[in-house]
């Protein structure tokens, strides 16, 4: 399992739900609602990032794939699929040709991610992105911002 690994034992102090979700053996699937907002139409176009609106409904599924996961975000009819996987300290999510690698933080009240650096292919590009997690028994909100590209918001809670 993916989080465990890069968390080590940081893993342990998150909340109930994000701990459940993210060790579930065959993977987690969560369901919930979120508000975006694009900045830039052509660039959120190209990273696949879903149209801004309020009250979309979410659904995600994470797949485990040997060392990675497979992450499927469906924004309304908008879906982002993308893989995340280790690489050394740092969490590599690739979208298509984007890869973007995160310093993750981990403890009580859940996580923060960090991008480092990002490339298009082989090329570094300015793409910066900060998420956060807030978990609680039965759920999470979360908060997810690309520089020029957008921000999304909102909650979900793991489907059993």
């Amino acid at each position: 399992m993916l989080y465990p690994r890069l968390l080590g034992g940081d893993f342990e102090s998150l909340p109930r739900a994000l701990r459940d979700f993210h060790s579930a053996p065959g993977g987690g699937t969560a369901s919930g609602t979120v508000e975006v907002r694009r900045e830039c139409g052509w660039l959120a176009g190209l990273l696949g990032f879903p149209r801004s609106g309020s009250g979309i409904p979410l659904r995600l599924q994470v797949i485990p794939d040997g060392e990675r996961e497979v992450w499927i975000r469906r924004f309304g009819e908008t879906e982002l699929r993308s893989l995340q996987r280790l690489e050394g300290d740092l969490l590599l999510e690739m979208l298509g040709p984007v890869r973007i690698f995160f310093c993750v933080f981990a403890d009580h009240t859940g996580m923060r991610f960090q991008s480092q650096r990002a490339r298009l292919w082989l090329f570094p590009v300015p793409l910066r992105v900060e998420a956060q997690t807030w978990g609680s028994d039965s759920g999470w909100e979360f908060r997810v911002r690309v520089a020029r590209v957008g921000w999304y918001r909102g909650v979900a809670v793991r489907v059993l």
